[in-house]
């Protein structure tokens, strides 16, 4: 299980909203002050992560709360994540150089369907829902926030 610290923000009868803090591994890091890669970190990862988890344990609006996202679910979704809209757009590329032939052979065809293909994938995959097993979940309490 995967584990951040986050603050409920609101709540419902089953579900709430929680807020966490955006962080890479550029923050244990000693030289991060003069690398580059930290720098874009700072300015990159300004605005925390919302997420709605299910509750449990009835945490109330304001507490600090530890929330579990199952390994499964992380793996799963980082590989639909890369995976799904790189096979739509290699899907779009390929069918487009099979019909650029039929249009006078021109590649632009393959570019504009490999894009399509690359957009329709990004678009599919933010709808698509995954079990309510692989979804996040306040695992306990751990103050409030005054």
């Amino acid at each position: 299980m995967v584990e951040a610290s986050a603050q409920v923000i609101v709540k419902s009868e089953t579900y709430a909203w929680v807020e966490a803090e955006r962080r890479t591994s550029c923050h244990g890091c000693t030289l991060s002050q003069g690398c580059g890669t930290g720098s874009i970190a700072k300015y990159l990862m300004i605005k925390p992560i919302m997420v709605k988890a299910s509750n449990p344990v009835g945490a109330e609006a304001g507490d600090r709360v530890i929330v579990g996202l199952p390994e499964k679910a992380f793996l799963q979704g980082s590989f639909l994540l890369y995976m799904v809209p790189l096979l739509a757009m290699l899907l779009g590329a390929g069918l487009g150089g099979t019909l650029a032939p039929h249009f006078g052979g021109n590649e632009g065809l393959e570019v504009l369907l490999g894009l399509g293909g690359l957009a329709g994938g990004l678009l599919g995959v933010r709808y698509m829902r995954m079990g309510s097993d692989l979804e996040p979940k306040i695992l306990r309490t751990v103050g409030r926030q005054r």
